[in-house]
């Protein structure tokens, strides 16, 4: 599999390139790519999640942790003293960051459910409506948000199953296979779970305007081509490989 510092380089790469084309296309403002860059670039590293003591777990839910924190303690200015506040603020952070950090690690099994598309999917739909519903964020720039997390999701994926093969050896490694599939065949429990996150999430997610609806489709399309597509190698093309090499 690529380690940490290829999904950042990959994932700075294709976000990069990402928003360049979606502000030539005028669905981005100059303002929002910085934000659409990171958030590529986050999404590149999110599938590591289920690494336990990983990096990207520490940094993920820590920044979790702060948003949450924020979005649950600023409702109540005015209504609590300073002292409340950081009160519930702290308290907010370090249930997310320490508790819900600690409870996740012990539910998930690297390379699993969230090395799979549905996760890039579920990924995608949940940062819709976090920055839409928490954020405040318009629900055109909510569904752009989302985009760019689930295409810097499926860079990691596409990464990590192209180090799945030993090229200099000729062979394949034993994570070879295990990143770019549809759900976690091993688990159909925590894939069922995603599955229902995933309906969850898109009903959840915020309407647009028909003029807004009708471009996110299209972009939406060609996303869901190219799954299809990757779908498609991960199924026929796998197992044409394993034949191959010894």
């Amino acid at each position: 599999m690529a380690n940490v510092q290829t999904h950042l380089y990959g994932g700075i790469v294709v976000s990069g390139g990402a928003v360049l084309a979606l502000h030539g296309a005028g669905l981005a403002t100059e303002g929002q790519t910085l934000m659409l860059f990171g958030l590529g670039v986050v999404g590149s590293l999110l599938p590591d999640i289920d690494a336990d003591a990983s990096a990207p777990v520490r940094a993920f839910f820590g920044i979790l942790g702060a948003v949450l924190a924020f979005a649950w303690t600023l409702p109540l200015m005015g209504r609590y003293s300073p002292l409340s506040l950081a009160l519930i603020w702290i308290g907010s952070f370090l249930a997310v960051r320490v508790l819900l950090c600690e409870a996740f690690a012990r539910l998930t099994v690297h390379r699993g459910i969230w090395h799979s598309l549905l996760a890039a999917l579920f990924a995608a739909l949940a940062t819709v409506n976090l920055l839409h519903w928490m954020l405040g964020l318009a629900p055109q720039g909510a569904w752009i948000g989302g985009l760019m997390v689930g295409i810097g999701y499926l860079t990691h994926l596409v990464l990590d199953e192209a180090f799945g093969v030993d090229l200099l050896g000729v062979r394949t490694k034993r994570s070879f296979g295990t990143a770019l599939k549809p759900w976690s065949f091993r688990d159909p429990a925590s894939s069922l779970a995603m599955a229902a996150a995933v309906v969850l999430s898109l009903w959840l997610a915020p309407t647009t305007d028909p003029h807004w609806t009708h471009q996110y489709l299209n972009l939406a399309a060609r996303l869901g081509d190219l799954m299809v597509r990757l779908e498609a190698w991960s199924d026929s093309g796998l197992g044409a490989i394993r034949a191959w090499l010894p």
